[in-house]
């Protein structure tokens, strides 16, 4: 039986499943739905995708790197399954992606979400692709650990392209799907190499699909931990040209990274990680990225929010090394 608390904010008050409203007391989802952001953005009210007009549909996006065996060793009870059920209740996204989930740690969210009657295709709304093997025993626990997608509305089939080896043991790949009654849009995620001298070649290979995709009229938007920072020149070919600011110039692509409006650091956007790594603008580093083409975008917006302390046997640990990150984003309807 799900308990239900009453919070008092600042305008106002809410009415909130506990679950959630512990988050809201930790800091994993923000205490007052109208705030401004730390970013300086006022939050957009939560809600599924909608057609502004004939041609134009509204998708909200949330992806997190949720470090499952880094962090978690490929627990589904120490409340980090808790913690993403709860976030994506309360920001109610229309697509989500998910970075080093382990293979249990996907049926775990799968089943999280359907008790929650958050997709309206209950049998068909998440894809998963795993970077290890099933059986080793240096990932979760023996389960694998890969990257997953999952979809409020129903999902059509599925591209699985491995992106060139590292030769780090882990094969990372691209994975895309699109919506079964929007087939323009095509949703993806991945997980690029850690490995310096594959990274132009990984990014190559995402940016091919992408772009084939953008020629055939699709729209397609990708979610993910590139381990690459937006001022790398690696992304000058993925950064529209009119995206040319102090922390990121010399652009020569078609897509917007979707917090690349940030006022706290113009054409970079807000820091995804809290590792102290050298960023941009002060602050730490930025790795987690979401792109749409820019000649398809009506609007968009997007921001990183602080990592959540709301895991481990008492509930009181980090739940990641990496900050969620949610958007909004209206785009032109494609063929």
């Amino acid at each position: 039986m799900t308990t239900w608390i009453r919070i008092i904010f600042i305008h106002g008050s809410r009415t909130v499943p506990a679950a959630v409203a512990l988050l809201v007391v930790l800091g994993l989802v923000p205490a007052t739905a109208n705030a401004a952001t730390s970013g300086g953005q006022n939050a957009v009210a939560a809600g599924p995708a909608t057609a502004v007009s004939p041609t134009t549909a509204t998708y909200k996006i949330w992806h997190w790197n949720m470090a499952g065996h880094h962090q978690h060793l490929g627990s589904t009870t120490n409340g980090i399954i808790q913690a993403i059920a709860g976030s994506i209740s309360y920001r109610q996204p229309d697509f989500v992606s998910i970075n080093e989930i382990c293979r249990n740690q996907y049926s775990a969210v799968i089943d999280a979400l359907q008790k929650m009657g958050w997709p309206q295709s209950p049998t068909n709304f998440a894809r998963y692709e795993p970077m290890t093997a099933a059986g080793d025993p240096g990932y979760c626990a023996g389960h694998g650990i890969g990257i997953a997608i999952f979809s409020r509305y129903a999902l059509g089939d599925t591209l699985r392209e491995p992106l060139p080896y590292d030769g780090s043991g882990k094969q990372r790949k691209l994975l895309c799907a699109p919506v079964a009654a929007r087939p323009w849009t095509r949703f993806c995620t991945t997980h690029l190499t850690t490995v310096a001298a594959g990274r132009a070649g990984q990014l190559a290979a995402v940016h091919e699909v992408l772009e084939s995709y953008r020629s055939r009229g699709n729209v397609p938007i990708v979610a993910g931990d590139f381990n690459v920072q937006p001022h790398s020149p690696l992304l000058n070919t993925w950064y529209d040209a009119s995206v040319d600011s102090a922390a990121n110039g010399g652009n020569v692509g078609h897509y917007h990274e979707l917090d690349d409006r940030e006022p706290v650091c113009p054409g970079w956007g807000e820091q995804t990680t809290e590792s102290n790594q050298l960023g941009a603008c002060g602050q730490s580093g930025k790795v987690d990225l979401i792109f749409a083409p820019a000649d398809r975008l009506v609007s968009y917006r997007a921001d990183a929010h602080p990592i959540g302390h709301v895991c481990g046997a008492n509930r009181d640990k980090p739940c990641s090394d990496h900050r969620i990150v949610d958007a909004t984003v209206s785009v032109m309807a494609g063929q």
